[in-house]
């Protein structure tokens, strides 16, 4: 039997990804589609990679019927999601791809986003989307944020050696490099191609990416104190894909054994 799901934001990239990946799933069914400044096209139109496939027209939010639909993903920017969310109907349940649910704690929030949180009800029921790790309680949840992709690269390395007290936590350094997808479609000087090929470009160094806020909230959780990560990620002049080196302090033997499991 087919479930039915929405796909907000289909017209940007994690959108365009997620309509590919659905579209291969055996149960789950592409019933509606939005974007706020393609409505009206195909997805076709938008990523002719996409065009082969039998799915619905772009329309905006507002005209969206969620009538037979059972569940939402939402890829549409951080600080719109939740406006968004808090909006939809009680039924519905929710994939968030956004930044807008990873973070439980408003306070952190604010740090990290500038702003306060603005459905902070939804905020304390999300559950964390790693799978790997929340699996039990990402079955039973109404709304799920998805993990920021740097967090999720980092933490499928470290979090096992945290959980099996193989390495110390104070001595843990990520470095990063992602292609230029990741920062979305929205056109940015420094994402130009004149500007950013050739060349490995640093960005939010010092401590001032938003995904520490991510490494900060899962490794104290795990370690029952706060533990601060040392990390630097970089723009590489990619479309896609992430490699994170990690370094840690620890018995080399022990942390194989430790990933091995």
């Amino acid at each position: 039997m087919s479930r039915k799901v929405a796909v907000l934001g289909a017209s940007g990239y994690t959108g365009a990804e997620l309509v590919r990946l659905i579209a291969t799933h055996p149960i789950l069914e592409i019933g509606a589609l939005t974007g706020e400044r393609k409505a009206g096209m195909t997805m076709g139109e938008v990523f002719p990679h996409l065009a082969p496939l039998p799915l619905p027209r772009l329309e905006r939010i507002e005209d969206l019927s969620f009538e037979g639909i059972e569940l939402v993903f939402c890829a549409l920017p951080h600080a719109t999601s939740q406006a968004v969310i808090a909006g939809l109907p009680a039924h519905l349940r929710i994939v968030d791809l956004s930044a807008d649910f990873r973070l439980r704690d408003p306070a952190e929030y604010l740090k990290w986003y500038g702003q306060p949180h603005a459905a902070p009800e939804l905020q304390a029921q999300a559950v964390y989307g790693l799978t790997e790790f929340y699996r039990n309680d990402i079955e039973a949840a109404r709304l799920v944020a998805g993990t920021g992709c740097n967090a999720a690269a980092g933490q499928y390395g470290i979090r096992p050696l945290l959980e099996a007290g193989v390495i110390d936590p104070d001595r843990i350094v990520i470095d990063l490099k992602a292609g230029v997808s990741g920062a979305g479609r929205a056109l940015r000087e420094n994402l130009l191609h004149a500007e950013l090929s050739e060349g490995t470009h640093p960005y939010a160094a010092g401590g001032a990416h938003r995904h520490l806020g991510e490494f900060d909230q899962e490794f104290s959780r795990v370690m029952g104190r706060p533990v601060r990560v040392q990390f630097t990620p970089h723009l590489l002049p990619m479309n896609r894909g992430i490699l994170a080196t990690i370094y840690v302090e620890g018995d080399p033997q022990a942390v194989h054994r430790a990933l091995a499991q």
